[in-house]
């Protein structure tokens, strides 16, 4: 087992972490290849592969129709990828590893603290309780309540069955979905429907904050003033980008006849909190985002690439990462030696990471983007469709402008490998190759260079 060979192997936790994923997006693939997985019973593994992958990275980006495509076993197969990839791979392993085994090892408990993202390793094993007994609660609560709008849709046993899978995708971040069953895109037939936006809306953030923040919730309840500081600055993060999210899509889509023009005010309202929240790597959707305005897809796409937080079902940079570059960027505009918040300093090589991590995210955005771009010819493939895709892809959200079934095989693989890159975290496969912090032998002379 991969747990117990973490000492032999000699790998980082980092690495074994990006090794699980792999490993789970080709067991994932192969099952996904069988007859019987597909209706018509033929295979395509390309299909395959982009599927597996897209649901064990907790995207929600699809070339085919989920209900229309898949069999009930190969819908169980991907939700059971989606739950393996949203909790990781290693999560679960740490669980049995932690309390079937009276001792664990300090290698162990250093995986297990990488995978589930704590910051301490004192308290992991009870960490990673908090984390599979509250995915549990909460995806059973989703599924229980949101049989009430489906079965009345869908009957008993697919209204039930729609329920279950939308319940674990919401919490997972993932935005799959098997709606389409009469023809509708994602949640689109739901937009009027106060139940099911609420609860995925409540899903999508609660599996978004971090299993590190439930570790507070847990212990101090609403005593904030007691969480760490890493649970309020997600946390404020989270709120502040929701909040402005929100006004901004009003703003953006309220009179836009192909979004939410159309709509009374009540819904207007709604489905523009539901926009706020679900570019945070969720890819649910309840408008048509190939419609949207200029603006509004311009926001969307900014919000996906910042994502969710850290230790949690989410992608993209993460709230941390965006608080600790903005606060950077403003402390260097005052000239201050550091950064402050909530009377407290953040660590130096924070203000770097934060800054080496959006570099990088957004590198690999643009450079992915006029590669693709590069390959394909069709007019409807528009450099603005392009660029919404691949922050999709590398931010594991799964919102499209509806291009993805037409893009050529080439850029399809390149979407496979952001949606892995951005669900094992860019910084950690620099790690993975990096190497270990080395001292310097010899400090240079300083000089001087024009900057800005």
């Amino acid at each position: 087992m991969i747990m117990l060979k973490v000492r032999k192997l000699k790998l980082p936790a980092a690495a074994i972490v990006a090794l699980s994923f792999f490993i789970i997006i080709i067991v994932g693939t192969s099952l996904l290849c069988l007859p019987f997985a597909t209706k018509s019973g033929h295979v395509d593994y390309l299909t395959s592969l982009f599927t597996a992958t897209s649901a064990t990275c907790v995207t929600g980006l699809s070339v085919s129709g989920m209900s229309s495509y898949w069999s009930y076993y190969g819908q169980a197969v991907i939700l059971l990828l989606i739950q393996i990839g949203g909790l990781g791979f290693i999560t679960i392993m740490s669980l049995f590893m932690l309390y079937v085994r009276k001792h664990a090892s300090l290698s162990q408990r250093k995986l297990a603290m990488q995978s589930a993202g704590s910051v301490d390793l004192a308290s992991v094993k009870s960490l990673v309780k908090i984390i599979l007994l509250g995915t549990l609660v909460f995806e059973f609560v989703g599924a229980f309540c949101l049989s009430f709008a489906f079965v009345p849709v869908y009957g008993w046993g697919e209204g039930i069955w729609q329920a279950v899978f939308t319940s674990v995708s919401a919490f997972c971040n993932a935005g799959f979905t098997i709606t389409d069953k009469n023809g509708g895109n994602s949640l689109c037939a739901f937009i009027n429907n106060p139940l099911v936006n609420i609860l995925v809306i409540l899903l999508i953030i609660i599996g978004g904050i971090g299993f590190f923040v439930w570790g507070d919730v847990v212990h101090h309840g609403i005593k904030i003033k007691k969480y760490s500081f890493h649970s309020k600055v997600v946390l404020s993060t989270t709120g502040v980008l929701i909040v402005l999210g929100w006004a901004l899509f009003m703003a953006f889509e309220w009179n836009n006849p192909k979004t939410l023009g159309e709509y009374g005010v009540g819904t207007k309202i709604m489905s523009s909190l539901f926009m706020a929240v679900t570019p945070r790597t969720a890819g649910f959707a309840t408008v048509d985002y190939a419609g949207m305005s200029g603006a509004g897809s311009a926001l969307t796409t900014v919000l996906m690439l910042i994502g969710g937080s850290p230790g949690s079902t989410a992608g993209g940079i993460k709230t941390t990462t965006l608080a600790v570059f903005v606060l950077s960027m403003w402390a260097t505009s005052r000239r201050y030696d550091e950064i402050h918040l909530y009377k407290r300093r953040f660590e130096t090589d924070a203000s770097h990471q934060a800054g080496a991590i959006v570099c990088l995210y957004v590198l690999v955005a643009v450079a992915s983007t006029m590669l693709i771009c590069a390959v394909e010819s069709a007019p409807s493939v528009s450099l603005g469709a392009v660029s919404f895709e691949v922050v999709s892809a590398v931010g594991t959200v799964g919102l499209s402008q509806g291009i993805t079934a037409q893009l050529h095989a080439f850029s399809k693989v390149v979407l496979i490998l952001l949606m892995y890159f951005g669900r094992v975290g860019g910084f950690t496969l620099v790690l993975i190759f990096s190497g270990e912090k080395k001292p310097v032998a010899l400090s240079r002379v300083a000089d001087k260079i024009i900057v800005g």
